[in-house]
């Protein structure tokens, strides 16, 4: 019996390290034009390859990896990384898609691509995946507001007249309806891709110095100290709307689409009770 019960274990094993090997170049491939796409949405047109010219650089720690191997003193991490995917068009250098995160939305990570162009202005951003709630968090989409075009695109980080943080923590990007959480995780992670990227071309040490990572109390550290006068926003940040509650809160994927859609207008405030 236990002959038999070995040779079956030898047989399954040996039968999934095969199919592995058969679906790993396809995948490998598959993911890459995957990326491409999603590079192609957010920067000028290009005729490089960026995802194979790709340098990773690891946040958190300070340590970077890099697939180009752009930057010699760069040292491989087991850390979160941002992705920075260089688009070029004859040899010139025509904008850079950033692939960023933030762990701090509603309902925990989220992932973007975000175009930026050679002077710094954003070009557009790209939603990749995230877990906020139907109706409300959801808004980050460009499918469910103008959340993006008209908080992001065509600014620059580097204008001191364009802050990158929600009005509430003295930023200049209006949060979305009942939506304070969500819409301040975004905006860390584009200000966390900004610096990153800007730090790799200028040969800086990498360090996650947004608020992409940072809680609500770090995020706040440079709003106005008149904001102390206003408890009843407080309460409104401690408020915890329950996504379970909400029929179809399911986490939203950019390669399959949204899997809830919001009725009216998207950008309207939310009539509902409570918000995040």
């Amino acid at each position: 019996m236990v002959i038999v019960l070995g040779t079956i274990t030898l047989v399954a094993s040996a039968a999934v390290g095969g199919i592995y090997l058969l679906t790993q170049e396809p995948i490998a491939t598959s993911q890459t034009a995957k990326i491409n796409g999603a590079i192609a949405q957010v920067v000028p047109a290009f005729d490089n390859r960026p995802a194979e010219e790709a340098v990773r650089l690891a946040v958190g720690g300070g340590d970077t990896t890099t697939a180009a191997a752009a930057n010699p003193t760069l040292r491989e991490t087991q850390a979160d990384t941002i992705t920075v995917y260089p688009a070029t068009l004859n040899g010139e250098a025509v904008g850079y898609a950033v692939e960023t995160f933030s762990n701090s939305g509603f309902g925990g990570r989220m992932s973007l691509m975000v175009g930026f162009l050679p002077d710094g202005t954003i070009q557009d951003i790209s939603v990749i995946s995230h877990n906020e709630t139907p109706g409300l968090g959801d808004k980050i989409q460009k499918e469910k507001s103008n959340f993006i075009e008209t908080r992001f695109v065509g600014k620059n980080p580097a204008d001191p007249a364009f802050r990158l943080a929600v009005t509430k923590d003295g930023g200049s990007v209006d949060a979305i309806t009942a939506s304070t959480i969500s819409s301040r995780a975004f905006t860390g992670a584009v200000k966390q891709a900004f610096e990153v990227w800007q730090a790799w071309l200028n040969d800086r040490p990498v360090e996650a110095t947004s608020g992409a990572t940072a809680t609500a109390a770090r995020a706040k550290k440079h709003a106005s100290t008149a904001r102390k006068t206003k408890p009843q926003e407080a309460e409104e940040e401690d408020f915890e709307f329950d996504p379970s509650a909400v029929k179809g809160a399911l986490p939203y994927d950019a390669s399959t689409g949204a899997t809830a859609t919001a009725t009216g207008d998207p950008d309207a405030a939310n009539t509902q009770k409570g918000g995040e």
